[in-house]
């Protein structure tokens, strides 16, 4: 089965990184992956897509700024402490991710979850306003005046693929002489 990890977090030991914390969708969970796992997903080795992270050219993992609109992170340092991957960008202890949109009664409500993985849902109003104030970390920038979410799909590569129904005609090399 395919997960959607959203890469919310950076565990570290004192100051020496040990591993990353992800949202697991559609069950909520948190999972942990090291640094390995995270490269083989993005690489397409397992059947995870990881969003929030790409490998750069040198083959390490960087905020992926382009594609998930990662502004910034969240670093665990101690038991139940979070502090900004970037501080000068923010002084908050918490961020937002947003990872979706939904209707509720004819409003756009944004889909968010937590540094601390709260799952819940915003206004417009309010995502422009956490946007402003740095607290919406990926999932969505503003372009104008206008909110642009995130897509959680991977795109898939072009395969040549055979119609199921298509039958297969074998034949020898003296059969397709003759034709």
């Amino acid at each position: 089965m395919c997960r959607k990890l959203i890469i919310t977090n950076e565990i570290f030991l004192g100051s020496r990184p040990i591993c990353f914390e992800a949202y697991s969708l559609p069950k909520g969970e948190v999972v942990e992956l090291t640094e390995k796992q995270i490269k083989d997903a993005l690489k397409g080795i397992t059947s995870d897509e990881v969003y929030g992270m790409k490998i750069t050219e040198a083959g390490e993992l960087e905020l992926d700024t382009e594609n998930f609109f990662v502004t910034n992170m969240m670093k665990k340092v101690h038991t139940n402490t979070l502090i900004p991957m970037v501080e000068d960008d923010c002084l908050a202890n918490l961020f937002y991710i947003v990872i979706g949109t939904h209707k509720d009664k004819g409003t756009t409500m944004y889909d968010v979850i937590s540094s601390r993985y709260e799952r819940t849902s915003f206004t417009e109003e309010k995502v422009k306003t956490l946007l402003d104030m740095h607290i919406i970390s990926a999932g969505a920038k503003m372009q104008g005046d206008n909110v642009i979410v995130a897509p959680l799909e991977k795109l898939e590569q072009s395969r040549p693929q055979q119609p199921a129904d298509t039958k297969i005609e074998k034949t020898t090399v003296t059969e397709n002489l003759t034709k």
